[in-house]
């Protein structure tokens, strides 16, 4: 084979391919840098909150909730972020509609 010959070009322009949900999930656990930090430091805090609950014999329950507020409030952020992006698809797809 030549190798200063050109390379073929494909037929088909190349898809752009729509990322999974598991990796649109990562990347909105972990962009920007600070939610990444939110993450680990709420599971940090689960833990911590879990083990100290465990080791006192389970009699305060208010060590249970609390060790899961920081990623429930991480959930209810990602949430409000999906649902923003989802209302600007739908409104660039509405401006697409009403040009055609």
């Amino acid at each position: 084979m030549d190798d200063s010959a050109p390379a073929a070009t494909p037929k088909e322009p190349a898809r752009a391919t729509k990322p999974s949900i598991a990796a649109t999930r990562i990347r909105q656990l972990t962009t920007p840098w600070w939610r990444l930090l939110w993450l680990v430091g709420g599971l940090v805090w689960a833990v911590i909150f879990n083990v100290i609950y465990v080791t006192t014999g389970g009699t305060q329950e208010w060590l249970g909730i609390a060790s899961v507020v920081p990623i429930a409030l991480l959930l209810v952020d990602v949430l409000r972020i999906e649902r923003l992006e989802r209302a600007a698809e739908q409104k660039r797809r509405a401006e697409l509609a009403r040009g055609k």
